[in-house]
């Protein structure tokens, strides 16, 4: 990655055309401004990613006998899912690049070395690799290393990042009209996924794991919402709505009824590209017809208030009206509160999402949600009582591949009290199962199953 941020900057920062084009590319055409732009914000890029990698957080931080020992390498080396939007956006651009302009580069096999001394035959991340990207040895700090490769047509890669640039400033404008409320029957479903739009073998099977429930649903006649977290990698352009989270969708087109929908929540890597593609693209599916078009919504039975919020349009906080429609929907409700979203309120491992708690603390405060669940985290921790959440539950593990770094016995950090702490190992390495969440909402009960990426219930429990 570092290697091809420098090259392309450099490429970048070369241009003195009034226009650029990419590669003879028709339509890849940027203004020269807009190059400049471009180039300093992938330098300031490449300066804070030398500095501090972007990639997963707290993974590395890991009880000293969770890990394999000394040949573990850091989570960087094996899937590098940035939090930078630059860098994400620089992801796309290299990724599109190798898949439609350097024919032959990418083969599907696995690296050389994961045939070697694996203890398990899963796929953890993905069975392709860059035909020039031998894998040379481990260095002593265990970190895999490659013999450099080069993009063949850096001025094309540049253009198409330039424009993703472009979309990244100029945001899709938000739609702030405040949707009505679904009724839901009093017994329904909910099927929850968080950050599972990798479109990874494993992510795939996660969907498998969800249609085999929406299957067991339709023979029961049950009532049900499929309801994606948000987030799908690397920036949120079409192309990986098109190839990542559309075609492993769960519910097909043809399926959708009054008894079983389709939602999806913004997630930050949903804006990278301005949130263009999320708003144009994959909300005019017809599958999602029921939210038109809107990024926050409501559903209602005669128990429960079902809120589902837009927290990345505002990265981590709660852009306008939705504080407010949140407070018109549930005035003089005595029913139970649900809350789904993208970001965390609070965490055991990373910071809080300050804007929101602004936005909603005191809110909740006054009236506690009974139950929350939320994604971002790529792990799956359930939390006390805590900040006016009765029941909050992580749920970011649908689609991300993770180390688990934390022994069984492991202290829990406060205010969490469980987490899903099982592994696959593979190689060096212990991965964290992947996983969704099945709530029954049976009059003023809400029962739900947690599943892994293997359809083994793996917990259950009865909210509030």
């Amino acid at each position: 990655m570092l290697n091809q941020l420098e090259l392309v900057q450099n490429e970048l920062a070369s241009s003195t055309d009034d226009r650029r084009t990419g590669g003879g590319t028709p339509g890849l055409t940027v203004p020269q401004a807009e190059v400049a732009v471009a180039a300093e914000e992938l330098e300031a890029a490449r300066q804070r990613e030398e500095t501090r990698s972007t990639g997963q957080r707290n993974f590395d931080d890991a009880d000293p006998d969770a890990r394999r020992g000394e040949e573990a390498a850091p989570i960087d080396d094996t899937v590098f899912i940035s939090s930078d939007p630059v860098i994400s956006l620089f992801q796309s651009s290299l990724e599109e690049y190798f898949d439609s302009r350097a024919e032959g580069m990418v083969e599907a096999k696995p690296p050389a070395d994961d045939d070697r001394r694996g203890t398990d035959d899963f796929v953890a991340i993905t069975d392709q690799k860059l035909a020039l990207s031998d894998v040379l040895p481990r260095e002593e700090d265990g970190r895999r290393y490659f013999e450099k490769f080069s993009v063949t047509d850096p001025r094309w890669v540049a253009s198409l990042f330039a424009m993703g640039m472009r979309k990244f400033r100029h945001r899709h404008s938000f739609n702030d009209k405040k949707p009505v409320t679904v009724p839901v029957s009093n017994k329904a479903r909910l099927i929850l996924v968080g950050d599972w739009g990798t479109g990874l073998k494993r992510a795939v099977a996660v969907a498998d794991g969800m249609r085999r429930i929406v299957d067991e649903g339709r023979e029961q006649k049950i009532e049900q919402h499929v309801i994606h977290l948000g987030d799908v990698y690397y920036s949120g352009w079409e192309r990986e709505y098109r190839n990542r989270f559309l075609p492993h969708w769960p519910i097909q087109k043809d399926e959708t009824t009054d008894l079983l929908t389709s939602w999806c929540l913004n997630g930050n890597h949903d804006m990278y590209c301005g949130g263009h593609a999320y708003f144009d693209f994959l909300l005019a599916d017809p599958r999602f017809a029921r939210q038109q078009r809107n990024s926050f919504f409501a559903l209602r039975n005669d128990y429960w208030d079902i809120i589902g919020l837009d927290t990345a349009y505002d990265d981590a906080g709660l852009h306008d009206p939705q504080a407010e429609w949140i407070a018109e929907t549930l005035a003089g409700s005595n029913r139970r509160s649900m809350f789904l979203s993208h970001h965390q309120l609070f965490s055991a491992y990373e910071g809080p999402s300050v804007a929101l708690q602004e936005k909603i603390g005191q809110y909740v405060a006054n009236r506690p949600a009974d139950v929350w669940f939320w994604g971002h985290e790529h792990r799956c921790v359930f939390y006390k009582d805590h900040q006016g959440v009765r029941n909050a539950r992580l749920i970011g593990n649908g689609g991300v591949p993770v180390y688990m770094t934390h022994r069984e016995d492991a202290e829990h950090k406060f205010p969490s009290f469980y987490e899903y702490r099982a592994f696959r190992r593979r190689l060096f390495e212990k991965w964290a199962f992947l996983g969704f969440a099945v709530v029954d909402l049976e009059n003023d009960h809400a029962t739900v199953r947690y599943i892994n990426e293997f359809g083994t219930v793996f917990r259950r429990e009865t909210l509030p």
